[in-house]
């Protein structure tokens, strides 16, 4: 039980915020007006565009004295490199419909509290805000080594995004809770034996490149766009390989 508060204390802090914000904020659901719940979610996608833009416009990691691109290049390179084979993997395996198919059946599962599309909608939209980003990334190998202050910071953020779009989409988000304990918990057990061979420019790149995805998912909260952000997913992990292609390559 010490390893667990350790090295997943952020984690298991962020999930139950998550879970209890989440259902607080769908029991509240139909006292909402529809216009006020379209008010509030523009208002979160525009929080969301700003976190993103935030976050991709991080300063450039140095490179290697002699190398033909400039760190502002090579950074560029990476993003696109890593979105590029990201979405293309993302769309052969078609993450967005799995987590679709996951809401549903949990929407299926728990009829009493939520209902298909906004159910399957919520989860997904969840989802991905909680998990996809530099906050998250970052978060998540610093609980590894037993410094939870980002995820604490982040679990606050979150909590207030899910009660206020569970009051527009329902129960859905609350259950993102439980994809969030996975993915973060995931990334942390894996840093816990991989931290040590990452640089801290994989995981800059990494950062800007998820903040790149937050963007689209804050487009889409708003209507602007309707791209299948889920199907990104992979591109986050594409700066491992891509930035080390690169450095081969170019320096």
């Amino acid at each position: 039980m010490e390893f667990v508060f350790d090295h997943f204390l952020g984690t298991i802090v962020n999930f139950v915020s998550v879970l209890v914000l989440g259902i607080l904020g769908s029991l509240i659901k139909k006292s909402i007006p529809e216009r006020i719940s379209e008010t509030i979610m523009s208002a979160i996608g525009v929080c969301v565009i700003y976190i993103g833009i935030d976050g991709a416009l991080e300063a450039a990691p140095a490179v290697p004295e002699g190398c033909f691109l400039s760190a502002g290049l090579f950074k560029v390179l990476v993003m696109i490199l890593s979105l590029a084979v990201g979405a293309v993997t993302g769309e052969l395996i078609n993450i967005d419909k799995w987590l679709n198919l996951l809401g549903d059946r949990l929407a299926a599962r728990f009829s009493g509290v939520g209902r298909g599309d906004s159910f399957a909608k919520g989860f997904v939209s969840c989802s991905l805000l909680f998990c996809v980003g530099a906050m998250t990334i970052n978060g998540a190998l610093l609980d590894a080594q037993g410094d939870p202050s980002i995820l604490l910071a982040k679990s606050v953020i979150d909590s207030i995004a899910v009660f206020f779009m569970a009051g527009s989409m329902g129960a859905g988000c609350a259950f993102s809770a439980f994809f969030l304990l996975i993915y973060q918990g995931a990334i942390t057990a894996l840093g816990i034996g991989l931290v040590s061979l990452l640089s801290a420019s994989t995981l800059t790149y990494i950062s800007v490149t998820g903040s790149l995805v937050i963007i689209l998912v804050g487009t889409n909260t708003i209507g602007i766009t309707k791209v299948r952000t889920a199907n990104l997913i992979p591109a986050l992990f594409m700066p491992i390989a891509v930035e080390a292609l690169l450095r081969l390559i170019f320096c």
